[in-house]
């Protein structure tokens, strides 16, 4: 569990700020947020506590036998609903993670089942407002093998949720291949959410690990599927990392180590060279790189989404909240104000992407 953001803070937008013009000076609303069900945009990146999460952290042990920290789980239903009007949100694809370094085997397959089937419930009693990504107990192969079956026929997931780091290994390490296998059979989403590893907690006391370590973690898990060759072996997932990619847009000139490629076209860029780089994989890491999706949350800001969209066609840009941590019409109007994408990028950010994306919400869906 991380704590990434702020607590909500709601703030409703009056509608004739909703129709200022689209091109603004610095500093000026571009793109002010819509009322609900206007733009009906679809929240990838978005969390919920179901019944039983903040027992299993009472519970569960660490991997040197110490109590597990019980992180902060304020979550409300009604609240939730309310943000998404506000935001302009139809659909919201709920997360919530099995730490994979707690308690026993069976523990965490326990927590997997209770996270999904509440899930599936929610999506049932408020049709067309909530899809879910399945919580998946890595690292456990068999029990992960049979999570993917039960959510897919039973519970009609829309993808899988894992963390960046299984604790002491990440997500493209060779040993969960047969994790890989199974979800290229299913052409599965593969929704990547950022952690502190084994290695890497409290490295700057003072500074909380989801301000530094998150966004590196998951450029950690980004390299290790492009560079492990998760991506050019199971190309039937579909990959989505959480907040703009982590640090992978600052760091592309040395993922292309020994190669050459045109990030921006007509501008050869040149990756590191010499003993230190990376095996590129067989197609180029920057084709692996452009062919994974990365939403918007905790950084919709003018310098990340310049940055992301640079590196990425807006095709591969989904709209993410963080919500509980960061509430949507935070996101929304944070998207709408940095001037970097157009009303029709907006809306496939927003939707289009996604629709194409989850087939559940190929065609738009009335509210309930």
């Amino acid at each position: 569990m991380h704590a990434d953001g702020q607590q909500p803070m709601h703030a409703v937008s009056r509608r004739k700020v909703l129709q200022l013009c689209g091109a603004a000076l610095a500093g000026s609303l571009s793109h002010p947020a819509r009322p609900a069900g206007e733009s009906g945009w679809i929240d990838v990146h978005h969390h919920f506590i179901p019944p039983g999460y903040r027992e299993f952290f009472e519970h569960a042990r660490a991997p040197d036998g110490s109590p597990a920290v019980v992180p902060p789980t304020t979550w409300d239903l009604k609240e939730d609903l309310e943000d998404m009007d506000r935001s302009g949100a139809s659909t919201a694809i709920l997360s919530i993670f099995v730490p994979p370094q707690l308690g026993t085997s069976s523990q965490r397959a326990q927590l997997a089942r209770t996270i999904n089937e509440y899930a599936a419930r929610l999506a049932t009693d408020h049709k067309g407002r909530f899809g879910s990504f399945a919580a998946l107990p890595f690292p456990d192969i068999d029990t992960t093998l049979a999570e993917i079956a039960y959510a897919s026929d039973t519970l009609h997931a829309d993808g899988f949720a894992v963390y960046s780091n299984l604790w002491t290994r990440w997500i493209g390490d060779p040993i969960f291949d047969p994790i890989f296998a199974e979800l290229h059979r299913r052409r599965a989403i593969l929704f990547v959410h950022p952690t502190t590893a084994a290695c890497c907690g409290n490295l700057v006391p003072g500074i909380p690990d989801n301000i530094i370590e998150y966004a590196t973690d998951t450029t950690r898990a980004i390299a290790s599927v492009v560079f492990n060759g998760v991506t050019s072996r199971y190309p039937g997932i579909r990959f989505i990392f959480s907040h703009g990619g982590g640090t992978v847009p600052y760091l592309v000139e040395r993922f292309l180590g020994g190669t050459s490629a045109e990030i921006v076209p007509g501008i050869p860029t040149t990756g590191q060279r010499g003993p230190y780089v990376p095996h590129q994989p067989e197609r180029g890491a920057l084709i692996e790189l452009r062919r994974l999706y990365y939403d918007t949350a905790q950084c919709a800001n003018p310098l990340a989404m310049q940055a992301l969209r640079t590196l990425v066609p807006t095709t591969q840009i989904l709209y993410g909240t963080d919500y509980f941590y960061r509430t949507g019409t935070e996101t929304a109007q944070a998207l709408r104000r940095c001037a970097i994408f157009s009303q029709g990028e907006l809306e496939a950010i927003g939707a289009g992407n996604s629709r194409r994306l989850l087939s559940r919400w190929a065609a738009p869906r009335a509210q309930s």
